[in-house]
């Protein structure tokens, strides 16, 4: 079987300046209402009393998640206040700059600008995404330190013959630490980067000055030494728990606490549910400033159901017909989702789908600028990225929990029983 080849990284101008409008657009847009709602929405009832503790020196509440994105949470408090603009301006900025590396991770390894930039649109009109930036959750902290960490390794890829290899690949440990030290979810990504790393850098012909053992060090062995030298801030509090020891056999207890959590919930889901958009949260419906307002947490129903067919023809002719790029985005998504595939925790929510979702939308972009975008049918591209538009401005309403026409009007939004 044929090797995959690289794109060269000189097939036109580096569409940077682009992908940074795209993202201070997109941090623009998340910005609209932000503060309107002025008490905690969905699980920011949990991460916001833990973030103030932080503040206050005090003991640990969540203590079934690591520390760093509440750590994060308390430094928007202390900067902007402990008001909806100290909550989530942080989420914002993350989000943002989560979007910009994905972006450019998709252009260093796949050298097409019409990817890399769609990339951007279709993650930041995902529906998920956009109302993940807004909110005061662990999750885009992770998500952005992983999307940091998974342009660092498609960067050492590209500098594997060139030098600079080295400290390309520590960097990226660094960062899937710092993901990890936000959320667990990102373990598997880690896991993958590895293989990822030496597949890209045999398919871009680099010969690299690292080998595999070398290599782990960097991304396996920095990572897990930033994951758990980071939980040596407890020792800081005032008043650390009484089960505090080392980081190490904190970790056993965290398991434990993860593994616990067996009460049913409405709105919990399984993996199938979400690469199906079957299932949607409402983080919040009621009214609030003289409206009736509202947040859906559901897949984008146009590209989340697409990414399903990309998803297939990655993996039937991203190997096949040398498109190494989107092949690995495919195995992105497959490894990000395997962890809930087996995970022992029996308590699901489909927000558990949004590093996956990233990778699929990153899938579909090398999809569509491959098999739509460089053929006469160009045309349909952009017509499918204005019905992406299109339905984003739609339900912009219950994203950004702006002002709705009445009480029943969720009725407009929820298409499906499983939505209510």
């Amino acid at each position: 079987m044929d090797r995959p080849t690289a794109p060269p990284l000189s097939s036109g101008p580096d569409p940077v300046r682009w992908q940074a409008v795209i993202a201070l657009a997109f941090g623009g847009i998340a910005l609209i209402s932000l503060a309107t709602i002025a008490v905690p929405i969905f699980d920011e009832v949990h991460y916001l009393p833990a973030a103030r503790d932080w503040l206050a020196g005090e003991g640990l509440r969540n203590t079934e998640h690591p520390l760093l994105a509440k750590q994060l949470m308390a430094v928007g408090i202390a900067m902007f206040g402990d008001n909806p603009w100290g909550w989530r301006l942080g989420s914002v900025l993350f989000g943002t700059l989560g979007l910009f590396a994905a972006m450019r991770a998709v252009w260093l390894a796949s050298a097409s600008r019409f990817a890399s930039l769609a990339t951007g649109f279709l993650i930041a009109s995902s529906f998920p995404y956009f109302e993940t930036a807004r909110i005061a959750m662990l999750d885009i902290y992770m998500l952005a330190f992983a999307m940091l960490g998974t342009w660092a390794v498609v960067a050492a890829s590209r500098a594997a013959s060139r030098g600079g290899e080295r400290w390309r690949l520590v960097l990226a440990g660094v960062l899937f630490g710092l993901a990890m030290s936000c959320k667990w979810s990102v373990a598997p990504l880690i896991g993958f980067a590895l293989p990822a790393y030496l597949f890209a850098r045999q398919w871009m012909q680099r010969a690299g000055h690292t080998g595999w053992i070398e290599t782990a060090a960097w991304l396996w062995g920095v990572s897990g030494a930033v994951y758990l030298a980071h939980f040596m801030t407890i020792a800081l509090l005032a008043d650390p728990p009484p089960e505090w020891s080392d980081p190490l056999s904190w970790q056993w207890r965290m398991y434990e606490l993860q593994a616990s959590v067996k009460e049913t919930h409405t709105y919990m889901s399984n993996w199938w549910h979400w690469i199906a958009n079957w299932r949607a949260i409402w983080y919040y419906y009621d009214a609030y400033a003289g409206a009736q307002r509202g947040i859906l947490f559901v897949g984008h129903p146009l590209t989340s159901l697409a990414a399903l067919p990309a998803l297939l023809v990655a993996f039937r002719y991203g190997w096949r017909q040398r498109r190494g790029a989107m092949f690995a985005a495919a195995c992105g998504w497959a490894a990000s989702l395997s962890i809930w595939v087996v995970a022992p925790k029996p308590v699901q929510f489909s927000y558990h789908y949004l590093l996956p979702a990233m990778f699929a939308m990153m899938t579909l972009a090398l999809v569509l600028d491959a098999f739509v975008w460089r053929t006469r049918h160009r045309a349909w591209a952009i017509t499918f990225l204005v019905a992406t538009a299109l339905l984003f401005a739609y339900f912009f309403p219950v994203l950004a929990g702006t002002p709705l026409a009445g009480k029943m009007s969720f009725l407009d939004y929820a298409w499906l029983p499983s939505w209510r």
